[in-house]
């Protein structure tokens, strides 16, 4: 069993990833609203170089971009089309839209099954 997670910053997807997850059985997970740190993790751009610029930056740290995180348990055969479905929705090679991965669960109980 694998714990799919899905970082979501295209949140305007969600019902449609929803839905596809839906046609290929898997109806249970859990959604964490969040929201993205990308704004936030540069404070050694130019106008940090200075002391002040730098304490502005870390005063005003960014967490600006709404972001869901997608959470499901799942069996090793629902992984790949649980993949296919958010590859199908957004394009993965464009950097900041999503981050897609598994964890491997030793053990699990509450699945109803």
């Amino acid at each position: 069993m694998k714990l799919f997670y899905l970082i979501l910053r295209q949140t305007d997807k969600i019902n449609e990833l929803l839905e596809g997850f839906r046609k290929i059985d898997i109806h249970h997970g859990t959604i964490i609203d969040a929201r993205s740190m990308k704004s936030g993790l540069n404070p050694w751009s130019e106008d940090a170089m200075t002391f002040g610029g730098l304490l502005r930056k870390s005063q005003n740290f960014e967490f600006n971009e709404e972001a869901k995180v997608l959470m499901f348990v799942l069996r090793d055969e629902q992984v790949e089309p649980v993949k296919d479905v958010v590859r199908g929705l957004i394009d993965m090679k464009e950097q900041g839209t999503a981050i897609m991965f598994t964890q491997p669960i030793d053990d699990a109980e509450g699945l109803g099954e």
